[in-house]
């Protein structure tokens, strides 16, 4: 028979399983049982969630650790990996492929994206001049219906069939990313 012990938080008798190795204490466990352990670490990290100064330090952690254990080359793809990723997107969107091609020699501004807000053979050349960031942040809210060949807004599904919407609903988000 296993070894028990009463964890001090929730007073209730336990495996020495159900807690954590500690080699300080006297029976080589916690006196906190695992479940305990969790939920407390789950509140202190709620907590300091709420303090930006540690979750921008957070984050420059993690990016030194990324950096530091070379996360990049280990992620990064062949040049076979890559071919094939590249080919199986132009195989599934055949009709983004021919747009882009459409446009590639596109005149714009330094820093910006064409964004193409609908991708029938009719509208390939008719597109919208954006930022990098706002590109991002427009694809951030919707959702290619590869069926009419066209967006959808996340949050309400509404397809943007014209340029006129979607130029709307795009500076509409951006507006409201800015603002936050």
């Amino acid at each position: 028979m296993e070894a028990t012990k009463i964890c001090f938080k929730c007073k209730k008798e336990k495996l020495l399983s159900e807690y954590y190795k500690h080699k300080k204490m006297s029976d080589g466990h916690l006196n906190k049982c695992k479940d305990c352990a969790r939920v407390d670490v789950r509140k202190r990290e709620e907590n300091l969630k709420k303090d930006s100064e540690w979750v921008e330090n957070e984050k420059a952690r993690h990016r030194d650790k990324y950096y530091r254990l070379r996360y990049k080359e280990k992620h990064k793809p062949t040049p076979e990996q890559k071919k094939k990723s590249m080919d199986r997107y132009r195989n599934k969107y055949p009709e983004k492929y021919k747009a882009k091609n459409v446009t590639q020699r596109f005149p714009r501004k330094e820093g910006c994206e064409l964004h193409h807000w609908s991708y029938n053979k009719e509208h390939y050349s008719c597109v919208i001049e954006l930022t990098t960031e706002d590109h991002y942040t427009a694809h951030r809210f919707m959702i290619y219906d590869q069926e009419r060949m066209m967006y959808r807004r996340c949050d309400n599904g509404e397809l943007l069939d014209t340029r006129e919407k979607h130029y709307a609903f795009i500076s509409a988000r951006i507006l409201e990313e800015q603002q936050k």
